[in-house]
């Protein structure tokens, strides 16, 4: 495994652990042998989502909103000092109207406006707080995410998702201070599937919280 490997795959199971379908997604090009662009993880989470029986909310740092379904165009990092969504992505409007239209939550008379929308908030320079709020359409919240794991503290000015952030709400998640009566943290972990399976093994073993190194060093991570 990769360390952009790992890096998609806790990213993934961040926003899976909180309630979002998950998938990637290339998005198509006339030309021929290439592709527009990949999205690293497109997820959406619905506004009747609940799994009570966890005994754990929504991470603060989603900043849900229970009224509106959420879409997240997430792009995973793992060099900080690339911290900018790719070039055809941040440039290209048919390229999400093409994910848009994927996803398939709108009707094609909105898709262009939206697109629109949603274009400044993968701008570099774009606030933690623009970023957070999306484009609302109804009941619907669309929103850009940047993702580094290497990057362990909050960044302030960027709605970037952390290591530090996703490894303790996993903690949360999984090994819980006390035994939860409606929910059991203990099965067969292979029931994640790959490659989620290795990495929640681990999560729910390790002693203490784990770093990123750690995983990166019992996954044989290069």
């Amino acid at each position: 495994m990769r360390k952009s490997d790992v890096h998609e795959s806790l990213a993934t199971l961040y926003l899976r652990l909180n309630g979002y379908f998950t998938t990637g997604l290339i998005l198509h090009s006339p030309e021929w042998g290439q592709a527009r662009t990949e999205i690293d993880c497109l997820a959406i989470r619905h506004c009747h989502h609940s799994q009570a029986d966890r005994a754990i909310g929504t991470a603060e740092f989603l900043a849900a909103d229970e009224e509106a379904n959420d879409l997240i165009l997430c792009e995973v990092k793992s060099e900080p000092t690339q911290l900018r969504f790719n070039k055809p992505i941040r440039n290209d409007p048919a390229a999400l109207c093409a994910m848009l239209r994927w996803a398939g939550l709108f009707g094609e008379e909105r898709i262009e406006s939206i697109a629109g929308r949603l274009l400044p908030l993968l701008q570099d320079g774009v606030s933690a707080e623009a970023a957070r709020h999306g484009v609302r359409e109804g009941d619907f919240r669309v929103r850009a995410l940047l993702c580094c794991p290497p990057i362990a503290k909050p960044t302030n000015d960027r709605w970037c998702l952390t290591g530090d952030e996703i490894l303790a709400y996993a903690r949360q998640c999984f090994r819980p201070d006390e035994r939860r009566a409606s929910c059991s943290t203990r099965y067969n972990f292979q029931q994640w599937g790959f490659p989620f399976a290795p990495i929640v093994r681990l999560l729910k073993e390790f002693p203490e919280l784990p770093t990123l190194e750690s995983l990166y060093q019992e996954l044989r991570a290069t």
